[in-house]
């Protein structure tokens, strides 16, 4: 973007220390280097190590174009992306994919459909980024690209606040 001059100090991070109830959890800890993240603009809001019912989202981004939640593959080895999955060393990579997915319904199903999530895989892979029907796949390098230039359902400030609200808050 523009006018932004230090590449650095771009994302406004929202870490909580401990856990609220109905398996909705905040805490401080992060599992993957962020540099991806820290590129985005200042009006974006990434918050680190959700749970919502039971799923695992490493990141929750928030910002002008949209909800992403961002799961990161754990496997260090290389993925090459085809139409039908990604794969490594031949055999089709399910797991991730299938989490990264399930954990935006999940965010969706416990906000009572009143927003969309956008899934992204962060993953090693040959190539710059790669979409498998709704889900983003991409290196973690990419990512504040990937989410920046998503053509996503645009929110407005006070619903970008209200979810984040939501995020912090347990959903009964």
């Amino acid at each position: 973007m523009a006018g932004c001059a230090d590449a650095t100090s771009m994302a406004e991070v929202i870490a909580l220390h401990g856990a609220w109830a109905d398996d909705h959890a905040l805490a401080t800890p992060v599992s993957w280097p962020r540099a991806g993240l820290e590129r985005l603009p200042a009006e974006w809001t990434v918050v680190d190590q959700v749970s919502v019912a039971g799923a695992r989202l490493d990141h929750v981004v928030v910002g002008p174009n949209g909800v992403f939640t961002v799961v990161v593959d754990p496997d260090p080895q290389p993925a090459i992306p085809t139409d039908d999955g990604i794969y490594r060393a031949g055999v089709r990579v399910t797991t991730p994919v299938k989490e990264a997915v399930r954990a935006a319904y999940l965010l969706r199903r416990e906000a009572r459909g009143m927003l969309f999530a956008y899934p992204i895989l962060v993953a090693a892979l040959e190539g710059d980024r790669h979409q498998l029907d709704r889900l983003g796949v991409v290196p973690g390098d990419r990512i504040a690209e990937y989410i920046w230039s998503h053509p996503g359902l645009p929110l407005r400030r006070s619903q970008r606040q209200e979810v984040l609200w939501s995020l912090h808050r347990p959903v009964r």
